[in-house]
């Protein structure tokens, strides 16, 4: 995509965990709390942090306070204060999608530039990951840590299909999930035909990855020594009637509840893929999510075009 053209706008937010100035989102459902599980998870309603943005992703919580999240062909990574200000974090971002922190605070992001990328606090930058077996990745997509330390992410073909810096070839015979600890890089699965989020259970015996062909979300055992079972489906978000699923983004609180960003809803199952809640958003479309603020009871979800917020009634950090 075109680089420029940026548009961004400072919310009107006073404090973030408190959901301070936020607004109610506009025409959301009467109804939108679609089953009973709702009230114990959530303690009130969606709303609006901000907008004016081209294609927000990658949602982070930092735990000195504050959250970033890219917005894609705007190639920034944005950070969003407790006190609802929003500036750049990081520009240019390498057309950066996922992003996550490490225990030491560093910025891991899955960029469409064909890299995985770690930003230290002191403003320097290293590659972790760009080649697998002589020839480029596709696009990493997005990333999760596991309880080990090993940074795990997808390579859909996303960013060299239009959505990044430039057209190319995939020269990766599978659109991969790979694993990196230390410096070795292992293919994990090439079994999803476009993979995309991933999330870990809290002892990390379980990896769901989101396939977007499909709109299922996969759960696979993870052995010992890291090497995955068997596929199986775990669930999917039923989509507005007469539309085909869709998944994006995922996260797995730490009572082991899986979020998963459906077609404009949000569910959220049990470790079992038995659905607990559903939260219809309208017409907002939903890219991904993330836990964080002070306590741990805030829900960060990018929209494409802007953040939406949720409380929840217990910390999921």
């Amino acid at each position: 995509m075109r680089r420029g053209g940026r548009r961004w706008i400072v919310a009107a937010v006073a404090v973030l965990a408190l959901g301070a100035g936020a607004t109610l989102l506009a025409g959301m459902a009467r109804d939108w709390r679609e089953t009973a599980g709702c009230d114990a998870l959530l303690a009130g309603a969606p709303r609006e942090l901000a907008g004016g943005f081209r294609f927000t992703e990658g949602p982070a919580w930092h735990p000195d306070g504050y959250w970033v999240f890219s917005d894609i062909p705007a190639d920034t990574i944005y950070k969003l204060g407790t006190d609802g200000r929003v500036e750049p974090f990081r520009r240019p971002s390498g057309y950066a999608n996922g992003n996550v922190f490490d225990t030491a605070g560093n910025l891991l992001s899955a960029r469409h530039d064909r890299r995985v990328t770690r930003s230290r606090a002191d403003g320097g930058e290293e590659v972790l990951a760009a080649v697998y077996g002589g020839a480029p990745l596709n696009s990493p997509n997005d990333l999760a840590i596991a309880p080990d330390g090993a940074v795990w992410f997808t390579d859909p073909p996303y960013g060299i299909s239009g959505n990044g810096p430039a057209r190319a070839p995939e020269e990766q015979p599978v659109r991969g999930v790979y694993r990196l600890h230390g410096e070795r890089l292992e293919l994990m699965t090439g079994e999803l035909r476009l993979p995309n989020g991933l999330a870990f259970s809290p002892d990390g015996r379980w990896l769901y990855v989101s396939d977007s062909a499909d709109g299922g979300v996969y759960r696979f055992a993870v052995g010992e020594d890291g090497r995955l079972g068997a596929k199986t489906l775990f669930a999917r978000v039923r989509p507005p009637r007469g539309e085909q699923p869709a998944t994006d983004g995922i996260k797995v609180d730490r009572q082991g509840r899986v979020w998963v960003s459906g077609r404009r809803a949000l569910g959220v199952f049990d470790p079992r893929g038995e659905l607990l809640c559903r939260i219809d958003l309208g017409q907002k479309r939903i890219t991904n999510l993330a836990f964080g603020g002070v306590d741990g009871r805030d829900l960060l979800i990018t929209t494409g075009d802007g953040l939406l917020t949720l409380r929840l009634r217990e910390p999921a950090l």
